[in-house]
């Protein structure tokens, strides 16, 4: 579920938009139903209705990895000291000693990725605003403040301004001068 900070700045779903998709299917705006859908996230899991459990997991009693005697976990990302045998894999490999770092790394198991990805400014300005503002949250949950919010364009705040539109105006072009 979205913390309640990004829930008021964006539209998410369709409780946020009140009457305003019913008032549009009444009076034929189809334009304007169809913009306000858009307004709308398209995952699912942004739904208020989708609570996820954010809270830590029960510890169990047995430690079923001790119990069955299995290797500790895989780290996701790698740290410095993972990095460690790379060279002398790069040396076994050139000697065709392929089936030992095979074995090397069934008994000690690397990460799985070897550096943590951050997405370029070029990728970011393609996400949604949403998508954007989750994607923050991630990478900095501990500094992740109103001012990310406030930085970005409230498409909450846009919901006041097609509701408050005349769409009964005509639409003039001004000629170029």
């Amino acid at each position: 579920m979205l913390p309640e900070s990004i829930r008021q700045s964006v539209c998410c779903d369709e409780l946020q938009l009140g009457q305003a998709l019913n008032q549009c299917v009444e009076q034929g705006q189809h334009a304007k139903f169809s913009l306000l859908l858009s307004l709308l996230s398209s995952d699912i899991t942004d739904q208020p209705q989708f609570e996820f459990n954010q809270s830590e997991p029960e510890k169990c009693p047995i430690n079923w990895r001790a119990y069955f005697q299995l290797p500790k976990e895989v780290e996701v990302y790698s740290s410095a000291q993972d990095l460690e045998p790379l060279p002398r894999w790069n040396h076994l490999a050139r000697q065709g000693y392929m089936a030992t770092i095979h074995l090397e790394q069934q008994l000690n198991r690397p990460p799985l990725c070897a550096t943590k990805e951050v997405l370029t400014d070029e990728i970011l300005n393609n996400l949604s605003l949403l998508d954007r503002l989750k994607y923050e949250r991630q990478q900095r949950p501990d500094d992740f403040a109103e001012k990310i919010i406030d930085e970005e364009i409230k498409s909450a705040a846009m919901v006041n301004v097609l509701n408050d539109f005349d769409y009964q105006k005509p639409i003039k072009l001004h000629p170029h001068s």
